[in-house]
Formats: structure tokens, sequence, C-alpha cells
């Protein structure tokens, strides 16, 4: 069976695997608004990364929900490793009791799941947050509704079923499960766009793009992902919201 998207590209030695890259990371934590000594939940893939980046940037402590307690990564820094911890568990049943975050982020998680485990997801989240803490996620979204045909190549390059949203749908997502003020905006996937490379990538972009040249397998579906983005960009894009649970 293929490697979904994000691992195949992850493959070629891609570092930020991430749909919506670097940009739409540092766009959603700007958004929240944190605080010295605060509480963070971290969702997503690279969650221990993202938790090391804000305990580093922003002095907060930072838990990272992880699929394994391999993703762990020893932390040389003593101050910074004791504003850091990591939990392995699921975002549909997370291990921590009710009201126990000042924010959560959600990187690229969300969109892996079905709309009813969507539903279920961002209510344990609205749990474990505080009366009138913050949320920020960035998920694949639809910038229109798509077509059969175009979900369909969808699930081809990506190699996996995904379940985007449009904007509107998760807006509604995240008030139904008891958030409110959400704001939102669409950015691109930056996978395959030159500024969204230079800026996740830095140095390593040419050495991702030497290695889908290595194999004709690795370049067919390189080139594949690159068409279908490139050339339905119009369906294709990232939402970046933020929203406040009520209380």
């Amino acid at each position: 069976m293929a490697q979904p998207l994000p691992e195949f590209l992850r493959s070629l030695g891609k570092e930020e695997i991430k749909p919506g890259g670097a940009y739409a990371t540092r766009t959603a934590l700007s958004r929240l608004g944190l605080q010295s000594k605060q509480r963070l939940l971290v969702v997503g893939p690279g969650a221990w990364h993202t938790a090391i980046y804000t305990a580093l940037m922003f002095r907060v402590q930072a838990t990272a929900l992880l699929a394994s307690a391999d993703d762990i990564k020893p932390c040389d820094d003593a101050q910074l490793a004791r504003r850091l911890s990591g939990e392995v568990g699921s975002v549909t049943s997370l291990p921590f009791e009710a009201q126990a975050f000042d924010a959560a982020v959600v990187e690229a998680e969300l969109s892996y799941l079905e709309p009813a485990k969507q539903a279920l997801a961002l209510l344990e989240l609205q749990r474990v947050l505080k009366p009138r803490a913050r949320i920020a996620l960035h998920e694949l979204a639809w910038r229109q509704a798509p077509t059969p045909a175009v979900e369909g190549r969808l699930r081809e390059v990506w190699g996996a079923v995904v379940w985007p949203r449009v904007t509107r749908g998760w807006w509604d997502a995240l008030e139904a499960a008891g958030f409110e003020a959400v704001q939102s905006e669409l950015a691109v996937v930056s996978y395959f766009t030159r500024k969204g490379l230079e800026t996740d990538e830095g140095d390593n972009a040419l050495q991702v793009l030497h290695r889908a040249f290595e194999s004709e397998a690795a370049l067919q579906r390189f080139a594949a992902a690159y068409r279908e983005f490139q050339e339905n960009r119009r369906y294709y894009g990232v939402i970046i919201a933020t929203a406040r649970k009520a209380g």
C-alpha cells in the first residue's frame, strides 16, 4: 500500500510534512495570544517538535499528544525540559482531566478523521480547555465544494482517505463543539510551491527535489501530486482557524 503523501515526502528528506507548512504553524500560534507559564496542548504530527518550539519561544508549559512514547526526544536544556511533557493517547479520547489547559493547537490531525470523529475530537478538546481558553488549528480545507472526481483524485494522490471540510464546515464543527468567536484564513498547500519549499526546507529543498528524481516510482508519484495541486489549486487549501471556548 502506498504511503500517505506526507510520509512519502518525508521519505524524500522533507522535514516539514504538515500541508500548511511553517507558515500555518507560526500563524496559528501567533493568534493564540500565549502568555508565559500557561499550559498548552499540542496535537498533530510533529507535536513534540512544536511543543519544544512553543516552550522555547513563548515560555509556556507545553504538553504534546503523542502516538508513541518513542516520539519523545531528549532535550539537553534542563530549563526547557522542565517546560515540556508528552502523553500517549488519541485526540478522540484525550488522557487529560477537564479544564486542564489554557490553550490548544491542532496541526494536520482532524482531516484524517471521518466527520463524526472530527466532532468527537473537538468535543474532547473543548472538555480539556479552561473556560474562554483558545484553540487554533490548521487543516486541509476545500476552497470550494469538490466534485466527486476531485475527491477521488485527492484520495489517489494522498494515498489515504482524508476528510477536508469547506471553510464554513470547519466553522460549523468548531461552533457545534462549544467554541465561539471563530476567525479563519485560507492558506495554500505549501508542499509543491516554490515559496513553500524554500520557507519550509531552506537549503534542504534542492535535496528533496533531487531525491524525487532518484527512482522512476518516486518521480511519478511526486509529479502526479504536483500536477494535481497545481491544476486544481482552486479546490485545495489549508484553513488556519482560531476560536474561544464558551464560558
